[in-house]
């Protein structure tokens, strides 16, 4: 996908983000951006920099937590399809046995 031009506002400032994202993804999170400013400065007694700080804290913070969550899911998936290999690996061993059983039954 080619790189695009997003205009996008945070605190009445304007902003111009090159991406790869469809712009309405990129105007989605600034919008979210701003919702989180907005509630942050709401009692007046922190400053843009400083809400912009706690802001950057929490989604670091998420995004290290759904790091890990995606890195457990990787690992149980890997766990999952390792059993489903030895299944059928089972499987296929049965199926010979129960070959081998019915040539000796026909016999």
């Amino acid at each position: 996908m080619d790189k695009q031009k997003v205009e996008i506002t945070i605190r009445n400032q304007n902003y111009m983000i090159l991406t790869d994202d469809e712009p309405d993804k990129v105007l989605a999170l600034a919008r979210g951006l701003n919702k989180m400013l907005d509630d942050l400065m709401a009692s007046g007694k922190i400053s843009l920099t400083q809400a912009l700080v706690l802001c950057a804290l929490d989604l670091a913070d998420k995004a290290k937590t759904y790091k890990t969550l995606s890195d457990k899911y990787k690992s149980e998936i890997g766990d999952y399809l390792q059993d489903a290999e030895r299944a059928m690996t089972e499987r296929d061993q049965y199926k010979r046995e129960n070959e081998k059983l019915r040539k000796n039954l026909n016999n």
